[in-house]
Formats: C-alpha cells, sequence, structure tokens
C-alpha cells in the first residue's frame, strides 16, 4: 500500500528526478544553517563561562577584601583604637557625643 502510494506520488511529479535533487539541496541548506546556529550556540556558551569566571573571581576578591576589613575593624576595636580613625566630615565628632550619650546611660 505504502509502495504504490510512493510510486503514485512520483508518476504524479513533473520529473522526480528533479524533484529528489531540489530535496537534496534543502536538506544541504537546511544542514549549513544548523550548522551555523551550533557554531553561534557553542561560541556563545564560551563567552557566558568566561564571564562566569570573571564575576566569580570578581566576587572571591571582595570577599577577601571584605574580610581583611572586618578582621581590621574587630583588632581595632578590641584594641581600642576606635577614636584614632578619622571619619570624614565631623563624623567622629558626631559619633563621640553619641557614644558619651550611650556610655553615660550605661553606667547609671
Amino acid at each position: 500500500m505504502i509502495r504504490a502510494n510512493l510510486n503514485d506520488m512520483i508518476d504524479r511529479a513533473e520529473d522526480p528526478e528533479k524533484m529528489i535533487k531540489q530535496v537534496i539541496l534543502d536538506m544541504e541548506n537546511q544542514y549549513l544553517q544548523v550548522k551555523t546556529q551550533v557554531a553561534v550556540s557553542i561560541a556563545d556558551q564560551h563567552m557566558l563561562e568566561k564571564k562566569w569566571k570573571e564575576n566569580e573571581d570578581t566576587g572571591n576578591d571582595w570577599m577577601r577584601k571584605a574580610s581583611v576589613q572586618s578582621i581590621r575593624a574587630k583588632t581595632i576595636w578590641r584594641a581600642g583604637l576606635w577614636t584614632a580613625i578619622k571619619p570624614p566630615c565631623g563624623w567622629r565628632k558626631a559619633f563621640a557625643n553619641r557614644w558619651t550619650i550611650r556610655k553615660h546611660k550605661w553606667t547609671r
């Protein structure tokens, strides 16, 4: 039955050889398009992996900096040198005033 249908379709076609050649050309064109799309996808994947690595390195660097500053702040606080730090624009005076008020409240 299937053979009969295929033979019938081939007989109806104007030129079966031309149709087969056209189908082959279409398939080759589609193959080239798919090949190009795969190449673009692979290039995108490599670019994203590179960006991922850069962002991971940047994040690790910031974590290291934050850890160093945290350790530094704890050391300064424990040594009682927090008043030696000079914050910008009069913050030191404002902080010292607040600290004095709180210290006064705690000693009562």
